[in-house]
């Protein structure tokens, strides 16, 4: 995947989530359960997998954190803060459901990150909050 700098870029950059689920308090309610998701993970590949996640660049920062919805007894899951790679967005507390559940993440989202070598490609600098949407909705008006 060639991620191309602010500078050179046309257009829009349209951004998509992932790991939304409607169960956890900073989810899309139209989303998918979590519970669709547990335990059908990628096992060999779930260390590079948290890795990448907690190496996004911050795009929106929180200082709120999330409890465990699957076990609340097992306490904080992570932080609300989202995350991208300039191609995805994800919540903070991602990557701590991929470990401690066997998460599975989207086959679509896992080409990215492979063919991204397992490295976040892109910078806070190469970000043009003026010209990003996410799924399509433009995040800051002019």
């Amino acid at each position: 995947m060639i991620i191309i700098r602010k500078e050179e870029r046309e257009g829009k950059m349209n951004i998509k989530t992932v790991g939304y689920f409607k169960e956890m308090p900073h989810g899309n309610k139209s989303s998918a359960s979590i519970y669709d998701y547990i335990n059908n993970g990628n096992a060999g590949e779930i260390e590079h997998i948290c890795h990448y996640l907690e190496s996004g660049i911050e795009f929106i920062v929180s200082p709120e954190i999330s409890e465990d919805i699957i076990n609340p007894a097992k306490g904080t899951a992570g932080v609300i803060s989202d995350y991208t790679d300039g191609t995805w967005l994800w919540p903070g507390d991602l990557s701590y459901y991929v470990k401690n559940y066997g998460l599975k993440i989207p086959e679509e989202f896992l080409q990215t990150m492979r063919a991204n070598n397992w490295k976040v490609p892109i910078t806070l600098d190469d970000l043009d909050f003026d010209d990003i949407e996410i799924d399509g909705k433009k995040v800051f008006d002019e």
